[in-house]
């Protein structure tokens, strides 16, 4: 017979291990929150870099000119809206044939879109709710009545500083907003009002407020979100629906196609904007170092 003795672990043994693998996966966990966050920036920067390079494609192949920011041309359009009677190209379903996929429209930091039928697929609601908003103002202004307005456009090559003018920027997502039917873009006015859901307002919007739904500061005359909400600061309630759900940093693309992620602050640089100013006071203070518009 063996007389090797077997001794069991105690009950002070097997709890000190216990607390040792408590203590480890309460260092390790936020650690691995941390590299997925991180890992979903990498590629929010990845969908928002293609984007970038596919407006500026689409501007060598139409005379230098930067992608309008809703065409309602019949030709090519994905779908009609205002009871099927307006034709509607957002940015981001015009420059589409340059990225051969519409996922990129799509923030993975961002909550899921509202679903939309199985009907229209996969690729319109994507492209059609994208979760990165175009610069419109300035690249592509609207003119006219509130509902019926006019886009123009601009040309790539006549901005003074491409490198320090934003064109791109992830933004708010349809599960975010204030409407509940998914299938239908946001409009201001009839018959085809400004749509409101392809792009991001500037800092200073308050000078064509007829046009400016996010607006920058204490969320005074937004109407895409809930009027002084403190719940949606990720989704840009006071960023003019720039979010900011990337380590609080906004992701943007400018105009030359290079990427970064910047703190509003920095993002609003060259105004009075904070995040408790009211929207319809903020403006701009140093136009040197506003982002927004030509130097």
């Amino acid at each position: 017979m063996s007389n090797t003795n077997r001794r069991a672990f105690t009950l002070i043994e097997l709890l000190v291990v216990i607390a040792i693998i408590a203590i480890l996966a309460a260092i390790l966990f936020p650690v691995f929150a941390q590299a997925k966050s991180a890992a979903k920036k990498t590629s929010s920067i990845s969908n928002i870099k293609q984007q970038a390079l596919a407006v500026i494609m689409y501007a060598g192949d139409y005379d230098d000119v930067n992608v309008i920011y809703t065409s309602y041309s019949a030709s090519g359009a994905g779908v009609a809206y205002n009871g099927g009677a307006t034709p509607v190209q957002p940015w981001s379903w015009l420059v589409l044939p340059y990225e051969k996929n519409a996922d990129i429209h799509q923030d993975p930091q961002a909550p899921p879109l509202e679903p939309w039928p199985a009907a229209f697929g996969g690729t319109i609601p994507k492209a059609y709710q994208p979760q990165y908003g175009y610069n419109y103002t300035y690249l592509s202004p609207p003119y006219g009545a509130a509902n019926d307005p006019i886009f123009t456009t601009t040309s790539q090559t006549s901005v003074a500083a491409p490198a320090e003018t934003v064109m791109l920027s992830a933004k708010w997502s349809t599960a975010e907003d204030n409407f509940a039917n998914a299938t239908t873009i946001v409009w201001y006015g009839a018959p085809r009002g400004l749509i409101i859901n392809y792009g991001v307002d500037s800092p200073h919007c308050t000078t064509i407020p007829q046009w400016c739904f996010g607006n920058w500061g204490s969320n005074s005359g937004n109407f895409v979100f809930t009027l002084g909400s403190n719940t949606k600061i990720a989704a840009g309630v006071r960023t003019g629906g720039n979010s900011l759900r990337h380590g609080q940093q906004h992701v943007v693309a400018w105009l030359d196609g290079h990427v970064t992620g910047m703190a509003p602050g920095r993002l609003a640089a060259g105004t009075n904007w904070g995040m408790e100013v009211a929207a319809n006071t903020v403006v701009v203070t140093d136009e040197s170092r506003y982002l927004w518009d030509e130097k």
